[in-house]
């Protein structure tokens, strides 16, 4: 899943700030999405308020839904950045795996952007959510893909199917308390840590 979505800009200029230009309208779109909401915003009024022309904003995106696109797989990244990070350090896969799951679920909790996506299942007039759910598959095939690197440093010992058909449902049960959490952080990576024991560390 290209990250600019259709028609995005094979290059971006930087502002005087450092900052690309697409960082900053996607900036700009993730502030308006956590205040008056996603259903609010336009290509010509993202210009506007981000003092581009409205051609600056379709050469990067190519449209609202490719807007979406990029906004959601920003996050993404992020939350990988996360993920690789903890599943980079100690030798043990369950002990490894609890960690990234709180991480990634605390940085969920602290998350507005995240907060307004999900906050369209409650009326608030946000068609971000409907774009995530449908572009699920190519999330959970992304993170797939990050922990199963990371996890080739560990001595499983386990056929590469059912290590796959393991991490696949491991990504989905984390996934689904991003969603929907079930408890704290450290509760809801415990019982994950408990489902690991039994399918990666037996």
């Amino acid at each position: 899943m290209a990250d600019g979505g259709a028609g995005g800009a094979t290059a971006t200029s930087t502002s005087p700030r450092g900052v690309s230009t697409r960082d900053a309208l996607l900036d700009r779109a993730a502030e308006v999405t956590c205040g008056p909401g996603w259903s609010t915003i336009t290509m010509a009024k993202l210009a506007d308020s981000a003092g581009v022309s409205r051609q600056t904003v379709y050469n990067e995106f190519g449209s609202k839904s490719g807007l979406a696109e990029a906004l959601v797989m920003r996050e993404l990244r992020r939350f990988l950045a996360v993920v690789e990070a903890e599943l980079a350090s100690g030798d043990d896969v369950v002990d490894a795996i609890r960690r990234t799951t709180v991480a990634v679920l605390r940085l969920a909790a602290d998350n507005p952007l995240l907060h307004a996506v999900l906050s369209a299942s409650h009326g608030a007039g946000n068609d971000l959510l409907p774009l995530l759910t449908s572009h699920s598959a190519g999330l959970i095939d992304t993170a797939s893909t990050v922990v199963a690197e990371h996890l080739e440093r560990f001595a499983l010992g386990l056929p590469e199917e059912q290590v796959a058909a393991s991490i696949d449902g491991i990504v989905r049960l984390v996934l689904s308390h991003v969603m929907q959490p079930g408890g704290t952080p450290t509760e809801t990576a415990d019982q994950v840590a408990w489902l690991v024991s039994r399918v990666l560390a037996d």
